[in-house]
């Protein structure tokens, strides 16, 4: 019988959802969900949450599935007559009631339409999930009827001029040809996705298609393109591994990790030796890909990391300021080094500066040397060397490794700031502890990651993700660092309790939270 005691769980902080729309209307319209939602046809005695103007929707057609447990959201296509199809794929019938639920990531596209995308219905709908649009978002039509060389980039002479910085100034052009319409990338950056799927040198599109550059939707609706202009986009970072094996699959190391991060989330690894954690860590970031998936932002990693891996990355060591610089010239050198000058012009370095320094506060002391900061100044300017790329998730294996308890405290304060600047921060630390506010003593992290040892199939696997608070409550210590003692077995001075709390962090994801 277990001795750990009923455990209590802060609730999930909830982001919001929206569903862009557009039926046959001809308008986008933007819906926000809250909890469970209907879908259905518009007609005078419906009673479903969203209704669509289209005749092709059946009047019960689908359901939005809403789990608190993670804030998150799935998708049910209730057997309706013409289906339903996410990201290009037809949810097909699992019973008599209806489709499998299908967990929807920020950018999935959803579509009721004919059979064949290609030959879209008159009065087809499509709908893009988001957790990263605002319900007041603003989208921009640009009427293209009279053009047959549509030019899309960042550059001022672009038809459709966009403002993400992620986009080259040259990044695409669609081109008509009689009815037909293609696209094609011009050696952009970051590539181009339609209705989900990379494509190569270029590809046919259609009605109700989405092109996604960057962080910019572009919608195709007859004659017109509408698009949103969101700038710089916050992550969300979904890691799906079933498992990472090694010597041709006959030993699994990391299996049934699942877990999801937000813009914000300054995340603790913890895991003792064989535990997986720099295995995890080489997962994520795309060098030793696992059976799963690592989505950012909607996107898969895996099936993207050419034009990816440069927005997940491991952060070795900070930036040694030299002392006789001056912030912008700091900053300008380390733009040098990290914006490719095939994509950015040094106008384009300049501004990306100037947005950092005025993002992090340091603008007014843009013409000060570094020796003439206080403490305080230079961990704004390291935070500002950080960001000056457009990376979104930052990964430091032991930042704090051979330094004293203030430098510890010091280079935890500045990835806390990272994380606080709309990033995902996640750490492997042996000093956990240190990482508090110096004047609340709060602890710095906002979620905790632990591996563990499983010894029935010696291979590591979750034994808790969640909030710090919980996860002390969970292990039944004071302090982070003791969560080790409870998993690590008797030979290294632990409690060797693994197999426990593998086993209960499990059964709390199959609903049994409290015991």
């Amino acid at each position: 019988m277990s001795d750990i005691k009923t455990q209590y769980y802060s609730p999930v902080a909830t982001r919001e959802a929206t569903l862009f729309v557009v039926d046959n209307r001809k308008k986008p319209i933007m819906i926000a969900l809250d909890g469970d939602m209907t879908l259905g046809r518009e007609y005078p005695q419906s009673d479903c949450d969203i209704r669509l103007h289209s005749d092709i929707v059946t009047r019960r057609h689908g359901e939005f599935i809403y789990d608190d447990s993670d804030d998150s959201f799935y998708y049910v296509d209730n057997n309706s007559t013409n289906g339903t199809f996410i990201n290009g794929r037809k949810l097909l019938a699992y019973n008599e009631r209806g489709s499998k639920a299908v967990r929807l990531n920020d950018g999935d596209i959803i579509r009721i339409d004919r059979k064949l995308l290609s030959n879209p219905h008159p009065q087809s709908v499509l709908m893009i999930f988001s957790r990263s649009f605002k319900s007041d978002e603003q989208w921009t039509a640009v009427n293209t009827a009279n053009n047959n060389s549509i030019t899309i980039g960042r550059g001022e002479r672009n038809f459709i001029r966009l403002e993400d910085m992620m986009a080259s100034r040259e990044h695409a052009v669609i081109k008509k040809a009689g009815d037909a319409m293609y696209i094609h990338d011009c050696n952009s950056q970051n590539g181009i996705l339609v209705n989900g799927q990379r494509i190569g040198a270029s590809s046919m599109v259609f009605n109700h298609d989405v092109i996604r550059i960057a962080n910019t939707m572009l919608v195709i609706m007859g004659d017109t393109i509408v698009f949103n202009n969101p700038g710089e986009r916050a992550g969300t970072l979904s890691v799906h591994i079933r498992a990472k094996t090694v010597n041709f699959g006959k030993k699994t190391l990391i299996k049934d990790i699942d877990f999801e991060a937000d813009h914000g989330d300054f995340i603790l690894i913890l895991g003792g030796s064989g535990a997986g954690k720099t295995t995890l860590v080489n997962a994520i970031l795309g060098d030793g890909k696992a059976d799963g998936d690592v989505i950012l932002d909607g996107q898969n990693l895996y099936a993207n990391f050419k034009t990816m891996k440069s927005q997940i990355g491991l952060v070795p060591q900070f930036v040694n300021l030299r002392l006789n610089d001056k912030v912008n010239q700091t900053l300008l050198d380390i733009a040098d080094i990290k914006l490719d000058r095939r994509f950015y012009s040094k106008s384009d370095k300049i501004k990306r500066v100037n947005d950092v320094m005025d993002k992090v506060g340091v603008t007014n002391l843009q013409n000060h040397l570094i020796r003439q900061l206080s403490g305080g100044q230079k961990k704004k300017v390291s935070v500002a060397a950080q960001l000056v790329g457009f990376q979104k998730v930052f990964i430091c294996d032991e930042p704090d490794s051979g330094l004293d308890a203030a430098s510890r405290v010091q280079q935890m304060e500045i990835l806390k700031e990272i994380a606080d600047n709309g990033k995902i921060v996640m750490v492997i630390s042996h000093e956990p502890d240190d990482a508090v506010n110096e004047e609340t003593k709060e602890i710095l992290f906002t979620k905790v990651l632990v591996l563990a040892k499983s010894s029935t199939d010696n291979c590591g696997k979750l034994a808790f993700f969640g909030a710090p608070e919980d996860a002390l409550k969970y292990f039944g210590v004071e302090r982070l660092q003791d969560i080790m003692k409870e998993i690590n077995p008797p030979h290294e001075g632990g409690k060797g309790r693994a197999d426990l709390y593998i086993n209960k962090y499990y059964a709390s994801k199959r609903g049994g939270m409290n015991e």
